[in-house]
């Protein structure tokens, strides 16, 4: 066996009333005035109140930035340094999607560099100096943010998506609470469910893989497999959500280990150059690049491996007699087939042309993704035209 890395250092607080311990972790922690990051979404829900309350009945004073977008920029990060410094605040909580939890790694990171220019730190590992405290309280099961390495932040004037990934960018600890989750509606339930799928599916063939990532990446699509028709039927469901929640986590874990491919290099290029959100690119995009990798013979006999994870009854069906090309094959059948499902049950779109992308908008989407980091993981090169054709059959 080659040598190999994984780290994980957060601490996870996870199960019903898991906030409640919020209190406990800033004092552990030193912290005694945060600032408290989130959207203003979750403001006009009541979700981040739910956090608020918690610090108010400890008696815990805070800040509050709520003007995160949906995409963080580097606008908002270098503001939220600024904020941070004004008032004195001493540690961050972030409540939130990946785009609040990634803002805050990004203004953290400028902090610990006493105040620089998030931008100057883009790249794999140049940051070198340790964050103020920061907890990640995540409201969706998708990104896994809360346990990993990277922050993508949008660049607004140069229509790209940047990536920055340092261990140092790494929250301290994770709150997985389900009550947070509870008030996602079922659109966005699956496509978050299928941002972590993808995650764990990516990790699980990327060329960086390790025995330790695997055996995340293999939990995450269990969980996430079991328990995400639940959770878009009935958000209400404590383990379904809980469940969810801690296969998003895995998910993060393993790909923060291993990396992912050609699904979030396609992905981050529709988010910076056309605005499609995260959750919806990989939703769309996981299944068209699966095929795309068969049928030029990549990741041959992996996806395969899968199958029984995904969809055990298929699995089942098949048979152990069952040839590894034929459990690709099956594999992939099953990824477009819980797409269908969703489109049909819920509305999420499954074409580029559905959310207003312009098809001449696909050249330009294609040469981006074709030099992003994640391409690199790939255990094939993709060529522009591989991009493109990936791109046509998904719009």
């Amino acid at each position: 066996m080659k040598a190999f890395e994984f780290c994980c250092p957060t601490k996870i607080i996870a199960g019903s009333h898991a906030l409640d311990k919020l209190p406990d972790e800033l004092a552990d922690r030193g912290v005694v005035h945060p600032l408290v990051m989130t959207d203003a979404g979750l403001m006009k829900l009541g979700v981040a109140a739910k956090l608020t309350d918690v610090l108010d009945a400890a008696d815990v004073a805070y800040e509050v930035f709520d003007q995160v977008p949906p995409d963080s920029s580097m606008d908002v990060v270098n503001e939220v340094a600024r904020l941070y410094a004004e008032r004195g605040c001493d540690g961050f909580v972030a409540i939130g999607g990946g785009s609040v939890i990634d803002t805050t790694k990004g203004a953290a990171a400028s902090l610990a560099c006493e105040g620089v220019d998030f931008a100057t730190l883009q790249g794999s590992e140049i940051l070198h100096a340790d964050l103020p405290p920061f907890i990640a309280v995540p409201t969706t099961a998708g990104t896994g943010s809360e346990v990993t390495l990277v922050a993508v932040v949008a660049d607004t004037k140069k229509h790209a998506k940047l990536s920055f990934t340092s261990y140092k960018l790494v929250p301290h600890a994770a709150i997985l609470d389900p009550a947070l989750t509870a008030s996602l509606p079922p659109k966005l339930t699956a496509t978050t469910g299928m941002d972590a799928l993808t995650h764990a599916v990516e990790a699980y063939t990327s060329i960086q893989k390790n025995p330790v990532s695997d055996a995340f990446a293999v939990k995450a699509i269990e969980l996430i497999a079991a328990n995400l028709p639940t959770a878009c039927r009935d958000g209400a469901n404590v383990d379904a959500r809980t469940s969810l929640a801690l296969g998003s986590l895995m998910a993060g874990a393993a790909f923060s280990n291993a990396m992912v491919g050609i699904v979030h290099a396609l992905g981050h290029s529709l988010g910076g150059l056309c605005h499609i959100p995260h959750g919806q690119a990989m939703m769309m995009l996981l299944p068209h690049c699966v095929r795309f990798n068969l049928y030029h013979g990549v990741h041959a006999g992996l996806y395969g491996e899968l199958l029984s994870h995904l969809a055990p009854a298929r699995a089942a069906e098949l048979g152990p007699q069952a040839m590894p090309a034929e459990r690709d094959l099956a594999f992939c059948d099953a990824l477009f087939a819980m797409n269908e499902h969703c489109h049909e049950q819920y509305g999420v779109p499954l074409k580029l042309s559905e959310l207003g992308v312009a098809h001449d908008q696909l050249p330009a989407v294609a040469r981006q993704a074709r030099y992003d980091g994640a391409a690199l993981y790939n255990e094939a090169e993709i060529t522009l035209d591989d991009a493109l054709e990936i791109l046509e059959a998904t719009y």
